[in-house]
């Protein structure tokens, strides 16, 4: 556990070199959230959540790019020596992409700092909000993980995350859906492990199907990436493509 704590550490500092992620995180959050407060500037029609959908979309998106950051490390060359160090391999994945991730946590403070500055109100400032955060964060990296393997088998993966980015959250209940497309995206709402987390920082209403809903979803895309964690493993070692996957 201590070499795996050496090795986010280490990451850790690659990426504060590199500004990108950091960057990432605030122009994302920082359009977002100028887009709202323009959009309801005339009638002044605020509700308070402005700072929340910023907030999530600036999680989401460093979270969805640090999925690029394996294909990064496979672009340099050090991904063969990082996979061959000794420490479990699936922690050595993990620890490549998680610091990445770690940037996401920035959103929600900017986002809050940005709507008392705009003079957009404030709202749902309580333990559930915390939570919701936590746990969009965690789910946000289990998601970039899985996708972090999907990518690393092509070579055009950074091309790729926008792609993945807005769709899983608008299907997530990031933003209002109307009324006649609802029937028809509730089931593949519930099938998305970002909609519990995105529930909870709304303070809407959680039922406990939502919640066994979400603990299966997610044990189900951790379970896959295992599976495919040993295949990523196995066509770089057994066949011999260490280097170029």
């Amino acid at each position: 556990m201590l070499r795996f704590i050496n090795l986010v550490k280490f990451q850790l500092k690659l990426y504060v070199k590199n500004s990108y992620f950091v960057m990432l995180v605030i122009t994302t959050t920082a359009t977002m959230e100028l887009y709202q407060y323009l959009a309801h500037y005339v009638n002044q029609t605020y509700t308070g959540q402005e700072w929340l959908i910023a907030g999530i979309m600036g999680t989401w998106a460093s979270c969805t790019t640090s999925a690029g950051a394996l294909a990064y490390q496979r672009w340099q060359g050090t991904l063969p020596y990082l996979l061959n160090s000794g420490i479990s391999r699936e922690l050595v994945l993990l620890a490549t992409l998680s610091p990445a991730a770690i940037y996401g946590l920035v959103a929600f403070p900017l986002a809050g700092v940005l709507a008392i500055v705009l003079g957009i109100p404030v709202a749902n400032l309580d333990w559930q909000l915390g939570l919701g955060i936590v746990i969009l964060w965690l789910t946000a990296t289990v998601l970039s993980y899985f996708i972090s393997l999907l990518f690393i088998l092509t070579r055009n993966a950074m091309a790729y995350e926008e792609l993945v980015l807005t769709p899983i959250l608008l299907l997530s209940g990031l933003l209002t859906i109307p009324s006649f497309a609802l029937p028809y995206l509730k089931p593949v709402q519930m099938l998305s492990p970002l909609t519990l987390p995105i529930k909870l920082i709304y303070q809407e209403k959680i039922n406990l199907e939502l919640i066994l809903t979400y603990l299966l979803v997610t044990i189900f895309f951790v379970y896959i990436s295992k599976i495919l964690t040993k295949f990523v493993i196995k066509r770089a070692f057994q066949e011999n493509r260490l280097g170029v996957f």
